[in-house]
């Protein structure tokens, strides 16, 4: 089973979390495997890192594997996320974006390892990066000007 951190500049974790749940017609509100750090250029980073330490600890103690979401690689967020992956049942992903979420809700209950997991999300979130006119132009379309 996996739990899920979002640490994220602003609010866009938590409206990940929340579009997500509205696609999947889901209610997440108080869902023990589901947290949001919500970071500020304002936020003292030890508080940052204290609550994602905390939150890593409370899952895994649980049983839970653990997916951090981020949004921007190499952003204060990441910076402090990317300390915890030396632990086997811990792994980052930066450059979130919803159908990446919407995967790993879908298989938050999932026995497979944590590489599989990982490699599903980013795997969501690839196929979902388009143009639309190169799209238009592979099935033989012209874009219009």
């Amino acid at each position: 089973m996996y739990s899920f951190v979002f640490v994220s500049h602003g609010d866009l974790g938590e409206s990940l979390v929340r579009t997500a749940a509205s696609i999947m017609k889901e209610d997440f509100t108080g869902r023990y495997e589901i947290f949001s750090i919500d970071y500020s250029m304002l936020a003292e980073m030890d508080h940052i890192k204290d609550l994602l330490e905390k939150a890593v600890a409370r899952f895994t103690r649980g049983g839970y594997r653990v997916v951090i979401f981020v949004d921007i690689f190499g952003g204060s967020p990441s910076n402090v996320s990317f300390a915890l992956v030396k632990r086997e049942d811990i792994d980052v992903i930066a450059g979130a974006n919803l159908p990446m979420v919407v995967y790993a809700f879908e298989h938050r209950n999932d026995e497979v390892p944590l590489a599989q997991m990982v490699e599903g999300i980013l795997q969501a979130g690839r196929e979902n990066l388009v143009s639309a006119k190169k799209l238009l132009e592979k099935k033989g379309g012209k874009p219009h000007d």
